[in-house]
């Protein structure tokens, strides 16, 4: 069967709160040296820790002035700021100062929705893109862009389509970190959609993965989807919400063999 869907950029294996530059890694350790996928290293950047507020998740949110830090300039990663600006904000100054507060390694941010507003302003993304250049802009479809659109795959890929020269890539993710399992079926269909509707978009798919139930939940996309970017959040931390390094790492490499084998294999 044909694959569909390849991104116009590298496809890459996401882990996403990294909160120390030792965590970050001790995770590239398990990355190939010349991958044909790269390690998105997803930091979360707090609005909360942004207002001189305590974060209503500390462990997964590291303080501002240390993302630049976690961040390397290896050629294995993509470095993201992950960010969900507020209601009301000016989104193309948020965006900028996300990437500023990522540094000089940063190579972009995906836009988690904004809860009322889950469709971002295209004005506000052409001004940040002329400004800042940024490499990659992940869109996060999540659950209440699918209600939205009343959960019909065709309305939501028109809608993203509307972005196609404003983000590099669209992420469909109804779990939005709470580790709620990926529906292979579901998700084939909306990337389906997107992938009729704008080819040009790079596809990431998520939802509860970790190493236990990666071939369960993933299989169903191969070999269709097996371009596909994937990331995990949610399923990879400990009982006191910190990154579970260990936990990382074995979802890294089960991701990397099962997605390596199946290129192989087609």
């Amino acid at each position: 069967m044909a694959q569909h869907g390849a991104p116009p950029m590298t496809p890459y294996i996401g882990i996403t709160g990294f909160c120390s530059r030792s965590e970050a890694d001790a995770v590239l350790e398990s990355v190939p040296a010349e991958p044909n996928r790269l390690l998105m290293c997803g930091v979360l950047l707090s609005n909360a820790l942004l207002s001189g507020d305590a974060s209503d998740a500390p462990n997964r949110c590291p303080a501002p002035d240390a993302i630049a830090s976690i961040f390397s300039d290896d050629h294995r990663c993509l470095n993201l700021v992950h960010y969900r600006p507020p209601p009301g904000v000016n989104l193309a100054d948020a965006l900028g100062r996300a990437t500023e507060i990522g540094g000089p390694n940063c190579h972009g941010v995906q836009i988690n929705a904004t809860r009322g507003a889950p469709w971002p302003d295209p004005d506000a993304l052409a001004q940040y893109r002329e400004r800042f250049h940024p490499s990659r802009i992940v869109f996060q479809a999540g659950r209440e862009a699918m209600e939205s659109t009343n959960h019909d795959p065709s309305a939501l890929a028109r809608r993203c389509a509307e972005y196609s020269g404003l983000v590099t890539d669209v992420l469909v993710d109804a779990s939005e970190g709470l580790g709620l399992p990926l529906d292979a079926a579901r998700s084939a269909d909306y990337l389906e959609a997107i992938h009729a509707a704008a080819p040009e978009l790079g596809l990431v798919v998520a939802g509860g993965l970790h190493a236990s139930n990666i071939e369960q939940l993933l299989s169903p996309l191969l070999p269709e989807w097996s371009a596909v970017s994937i990331d995990a959040e949610g399923r990879l931390r400990d009982t006191d919400d910190h990154l579970n390094t260990d936990a990382a790492i074995a979802y890294l490499r089960s991701a990397w063999q099962m997605l390596e084998l199946d290129n192989q294999q087609n």
